[in-house]
């Protein structure tokens, strides 16, 4: 027999009540029923209760062999398993699921606070979640472990020495070079402390732990932070110096909803808190938009964050500094929910958008440090989805989001910094007809010293941020010796291409490949329809050429 949900249930026990005190007859029998089903309903798990549709909240990670995992929960009655997948070619096909718990329990698994894969240096695998407790809001920071490559699994543990029953939930865990495990989380143990003593306190805490003999036991709990929001994720990641920090939302004084930035210090002592972003949103509210932080080798801190800024919310992408953000950039409107990756000078972000239609997975590659970014694949659903996951390994950058119907994986580009000019000889116009076949785009002619070529390169920059979309083929007249300059002044204008200069023949030949008709004179674009033909623009590029690309009108 199907039981009834909390709120149906609730709802039969009082329409029971209400009827039998209008009859003014209360038998034996029905004081029995309605009292046992009275019973059960307050026996309903709180975490049934705070249920946001499927919980689809999954996380994904990259072990020392370079293998695809993710963690997720598996739904059993009110409670869940919490199991881990393998993929061992990106994505293509997965491994069985593999349970690690040996009897389901309750999990949190939205997107903001979902369980956590992590790899030691020995090839261990940990795992991490929150398991919701008796009162609304509570629960505990759990955690297990294999050393066997998956086959095994320890009993599960909680992380915290804290065991009231408050808030401890929206866990993060990494594992640094050494081997050390670090996990943090939300923590309202001073919220208890100064509403028993009758003091304001804004928000909760931030806690954490480390262990150091791979998760038998662990050190703590160490306060990082009073007064930070209660219901967004932290973002932790590793230094250049290899050490642990972390981002979270910070609730500033007067009542300022920004976000802080520390280094997880051991034993707890000497931590210094820095403002990250100086957006000063002021609201009495959840935002449920954590940040996500990736910090590269030269100890550039890339972030990308959620806030309101003249009345309007946006997510923005930015470096973080002790002073305020540095190269800021909105992401488009209605972006949400973003992750990052950097490694060197590529930075990737990946963010979730409603575009009135379908749910959509959009993002942006950038291969120079985070100046100019390019727009990278898109996925969709119309169904439920989790929020996007940006994971980097040595090769490549993937975007892994989990939809109702199954996990999505996208290759966001080859995470290289190896974006050189290439050479264009006779044959190379014939090839890149062939590579775009079938679809709309530009090749443009250019220089380095022609004036008029910057204004139409410039309007063409300026399509590109309208028309994510508007593919271009930049072809350079100076001799491939000078790619470095190409590089770097495409680079400073702001366009988006696949760069070719002139190399292995002279300059009237390559042009005669291009176009016999051509007589060299600069700017010249060949606008590409999808069936293949071409017509040929001379003279600066206008808005108007650009808009009428991609069926604009």
């Amino acid at each position: 027999m199907k039981l009834p949900t909390l709120t149906g249930l609730a709802a039969v026990v009082e329409d029971g009540w209400r009827k039998l005190a209008m009859r003014r007859v209360l038998s034996r029998r029905s004081l029995s029923i309605l009292f046992f089903l009275s019973l059960a309903a307050l026996a309903q798990p709180a975490s049934a209760a705070m249920s946001h549709g499927r919980a689809l909240g999954t996380t994904a990670a990259f072990d020392h062999q370079n293998r695809l995992w993710i963690v997720r929960n598996e739904p059993v009655d009110k409670s869940a398993h919490v199991i881990v997948e393998r993929s061992d070619d990106n994505g293509a096909t997965w491994q069985p699921a593999i349970r690690v718990t040996s009897k389901p329990e309750p999990v949190s698994a939205d997107g903001e606070n979902r369980p956590k894969i992590a790899f030691g240096p020995r090839n261990e695998i940990y795992v991490s979640w929150t398991s919701p407790t008796s009162e609304k809001f509570t629960g505990d920071i759990r955690f297990t472990r294999s050393l066997d490559g998956g086959k095994t699994w320890s009993e599960p543990s909680v992380v915290h020495r804290d065991r009231q029953l408050i808030t401890h939930r929206f866990e993060s865990m990494l594992v640094d070079g050494t081997g050390r495990i670090w996990v943090a989380w939300i923590d309202k143990r001073d919220l208890t402390i100064a509403q028993a003593a009758k003091r304001d306190y804004a928000g909760a805490a931030v806690y954490y732990a480390y262990s150091d003999d791979r998760g038998s036991s662990w050190r703590g709990d160490y306060k990082l932070a009073d007064n930070s929001c209660e219901c967004c994720r932290i973002g932790l990641a590793l230094d250049e110096k290899g050490r642990a920090v972390a981002m979270w939302r910070h609730v500033f004084p007067p009542n300022e909803r920004d976000h802080a930035f520390a280094v997880l210090q051991p034993e707890g002592k000497d931590i210094v808190i820095e403002r990250a972003t100086t957006d000063r949103w002021k609201i009495d509210a959840c935002p449920h938009h954590g940040p996500s932080l990736s910090v590269t080798v030269n100890g550039t801190r890339h972030a990308v964050w959620f806030n309101q800024v003249d009345g309007e919310g946006r997510a923005f992408y930015g470096q973080l500094s002790s002073d305020k953000p540095k190269a800021v950039q909105a992401l488009p409107a209605g972006a949400t929910h973003a992750d990052i990756a950097a490694r060197g000078n590529i930075v990737g972000i990946v963010w979730k958008r409603f575009d009135g239609t379908a749910t959509r997975i959009e993002s942006w590659l950038s291969k120079d440090g985070g100046r100019h970014f390019n727009p990278g694949p898109t996925l969709q659903t119309d169904g439920e989805s989790d929020q996007p996951r940006l994971l980097s390994n040595d090769t490549s950058m993937l975007i892994v989001w989990r939809k109702a119907d199954g996990v999505a994986v996208a290759n966001l580009g080859d995470a290289t910094s190896d974006d050189a000019v290439k050479p264009f000889s006779r044959d190379t116009l014939r090839k890149i007809e062939q590579q775009h076949a079938g679809s709309e785009y530009w090749v443009v002619l250019w220089d380095l010293e022609c004036v008029y070529c910057m204004k139409s390169l410039t309007n063409l920059a300026v399509a590109q941020k309208k028309q994510p979309a508007l593919k271009v083929v930049t072809i350079s007249t100076d001799p491939v010796t000078a790619a470095s300059d190409i590089r770097q002044r495409l680079a400073e204008l702001g366009v988006r291409s696949e760069a070719y200069a002139f190399s292995g023949a002279s300059e009237e030949a390559l042009r005669f490949a291009i176009d016999p008709a051509w007589m060299g004179e600069k700017p010249r674009a060949y606008k590409y329809a999808a069936s293949g033909s071409r017509a040929a623009v001379s003279g600066v590029l206008t808005s108007e050429d650009l808009r009428q690309q991609m069926g604009g009108t």
